[in-house]
């Protein structure tokens, strides 16, 4: 009888804690993507000064909407990626892992010079990618 019962994969603790970290980072990325849409100086449908500007400006003077929308359903498609890394699928990490390095990526050759502002967030998710990669066997 016990032959029968199938087990399910338990989440180990570190991929609990890895998960966790990737969404508040992801979940910050598609949350700052969203209010930067909406409030782009591009559309027009709010008319920012002083802090909001700097906000809204700032992604939107380097690289434009559309490369803002771009951006954003890449984070999406990371954030689903991150669901799917926590229900123990290996699908996850690379629904997560491709479109975070585009998202790298775009900006760096959008940036020129000033890439270096980008370094704490380019390690962070190397970080991530690579400690998702080392846990790629216990996925199922």
């Amino acid at each position: 009888m016990e032959n029968d019962v199938t087990k399910e994969k338990v989440r180990p603790v570190f991929i609990t804690v890895l998960c966790v970290i990737a969404f508040l980072h992801v979940g910050m990325s598609v949350i700052t993507g969203l209010t930067a849409i909406i409030l782009s100086p591009e559309l027009g449908w709010f008319k920012t000064n002083g802090f909001f500007a700097f906000f809204t400006d700032g992604l939107s003077s380097f690289l434009g909407l559309r490369w803002q929308i771009v951006m954003l359903i890449f984070s999406i498609v990371s954030f689903l990626g991150i669901v799917h890394i926590w229900k123990m699928k290996r699908s996850g990490v690379w629904l997560f892992s491709i479109p975070l390095f585009i998202n790298i990526i775009l900006p760096l050759l959008k940036l020129g010079i000033g890439w270096w502002i980008l370094i704490p967030n380019i390690l962070l998710i190397f970080f991530l990618i690579f400690l998702f990669a080392l846990n790629y066997q216990k996925l199922k």
